[in-house]
């Protein structure tokens, strides 16, 4: 067993109470709206890594009625109040370390790291990048929400103790780096706040292929293709 991992399980078996009663907040429901957008619907299939006790689950299974969800947590008490309070016969509980995480899943159309990977060691994130490139395919999408490390440093320095037992930055420069070196690239980034101005950053991956030249008119709808032509127009009479 790694060196702090009885540590970590302990310290969210009995961070149950808390979620529990702290429930969905802006911040989940956020991330569940963010997913929506990206095309979350009935038939998803969701990876969801460091689950807790399933709150973005339990937000996840309102859409989810075809396709399956698996949720996975380190800690045993979590899962067990997931499998007791959120479970349905298309949700997997599971008890695993998300580093070494295994799943039934084929190519998920979505994997998510929601507010977990600051709580996991910097030097395991990059062999975590590249397991779950593993796991995708070419319409997988990977999203990762998590502090700013700005935002996290001023806690470190001002609010300790609000901190969970392990809490870190997480550079954005060696985040990138280690996302693609795992064969990752970047679709979507942005710094936001909910509280505070940009307390939380948002990155949409998805597996690296090689450049291919499409027309973007053959996938645009009727509407899109009238609006471009509107666009066009307007921008004739400018030059005019």
């Amino acid at each position: 067993m790694k060196k702090g991992e009885t540590e970590v399980r302990e310290f969210y078996d009995e961070y149950v109470t808390e979620q529990a009663n702290t429930g969905i907040n802006d911040r989940i429901y956020g991330v569940y709206e963010r997913l929506i957008g990206l095309g979350l619907n009935a038939q998803s299939s969701v990876l969801e890594l460091g689950c807790g006790i399933g709150m973005m689950t339990s937000l996840l299974k309102r859409k989810i009625n075809e396709g399956k969800i698996h949720a996975i947590d380190i800690s045993e008490a979590s899962i067990a109040y997931g499998k007791k309070h959120i479970a349905t016969p298309n949700i997997t509980f599971s008890t695993q370390d998300i580093t070494a995480f295994e799943t039934t899943l084929k190519s998920p159309d979505f994997i998510t790291l929601i507010d977990v990977l600051e709580h996991i060691p910097l030097e395991m994130h990059a062999a975590l990048f590249k397991r779950i490139s593993a796991v995708m395919g070419l319409n997988s999408h990977f999203v990762i929400n998590l502090p700013n490390p700005d935002y996290i440093a001023h806690d470190i320095a001002l609010e300790a103790d609000s901190l969970q037992v392990i809490d870190q930055p997480v550079p954005f420069a060696s985040l990138i780096q280690q996302l693609d070196d795992a064969g990752l690239e970047l679709m979507q980034f942005e710094k936001y706040g909910l509280w505070h101005h940009d307390e939380y950053q948002w990155f949409v991956l998805r597996s690296k292929r090689p450049f291919k030249e499409e027309s973007i008119d053959a996938s645009l709808s009727v509407y899109q293709k009238i609006q471009r032509k509107i666009k066009r127009w307007r921008i004739k009479r400018i030059n005019k």
